[in-house]
């Protein structure tokens, strides 16, 4: 059995995020068609889904930008897909003509959440420069809430998730086909992944997996990003191939710097002439 191991990095404005993984086939053999069940590829479309969600997210908005939770009130919650749709498309038709007389560029992207047993509503990212409390007052649908975008060293990657996996508790419908959960305006700016299988080679990988601290073990390999945190490891029992997963930054990010600026203040204590002293 031959192991390769392929590295899948996509960059998103100042976040890189990145995945080494192995991949077999026999020697000498090369590998049939491989389809999978209905229920492993549902599996496999929710994974990728999610994935691209936050690579969207992450290469289209900073920290300038917004997120917003419209919710709607008794008088005007959607009886079906079609009617949450026709209240998206109404509001969106508000914000561009807010946004032209502002003289600001409008760009969105957008998560539904509709199901059984789940008050319909939907998640907006929205692109910054204009106020937030117009934004709030456009939506006349009910309750809006209107939230600066907060980057750390993983960008808004829990955010993302938060949006991402809220499902009802009889789990999301299928959807027709020609609908999506997740949309947005056409000026935003598409994520390009990068593979390959020459980068990494089965001692490269083992290194890393053993290491106690593979910051600079990545950094060199990534020049201008910096390892946001201990990679996500993990070994399959059968094969004994390694996962690891990671996620790296520009430590010049005009996105991270009130995060940085935070850290350090509690890193540090100011004394009384001005000198800063490690806590």
């Amino acid at each position: 059995m031959q192991c390769r191991y392929r590295e899948k990095v996509v960059k998103c404005g100042d976040m890189l995020f990145g995945v080494i993984y192995p991949e077999y086939r026999k020697a000498g053999k090369r590998r049939g068609p491989f389809r999978p069940t209905s229920e492993v590829q549902a599996q496999n479309n929710e994974r990728r889904s999610l994935e691209w969600h936050r690579w969207m997210v992450h290469a289209n908005f900073t920290n300038r930008d917004f997120f917003v939770s419209p919710t709607f009130d008794e008088e005007n919650v959607p009886a079906d897909r079609e009617s949450l749709d026709r209240e998206i498309r109404n509001y969106i038709a508000r914000l561009k003509r807010y946004y032209t007389r502002q003289g600001a560029e409008l760009k969105y992207y957008i998560e539904r959440v509709i199901g059984e047993g789940v008050r319909p509503h939907f998640h907006l990212y929205l692109s910054g420069g204009v106020d937030r409390l117009a934004v709030e007052e456009l939506w006349g649908r009910g309750f809006c809430n209107v939230k600066q975008l907060e980057f750390n060293e993983c960008g808004v990657t829990d955010l993302t998730v938060y949006s991402g996996m809220q499902k009802s508790g009889a789990g999301k419908p299928k959807r027709r086909k020609g609908e999506h959960r997740f949309s947005g305006s056409r000026n935003l700016t598409k994520p390009v992944e990068r593979v390959n299988t020459v980068r990494y080679s089965k001692a490269d990988v083992e290194a890393i997996a053993d290491a106690s601290n593979p910051h600079k073990m990545f950094a060199d390999r990534y020049k201008g990003f910096w390892l946001s945190e201990f990679p996500e490891i993990r070994q399959n029992p059968v094969v004994h191939g390694w996962w690891i997963s990671f996620v790296m930054y520009r430590p010049d990010s005009l996105c991270l710097m009130p995060y940085i600026r935070a850290r350090n203040r509690k890193r540090y204590r100011t004394e009384a002439d001005g000198a800063l002293v490690r806590l």
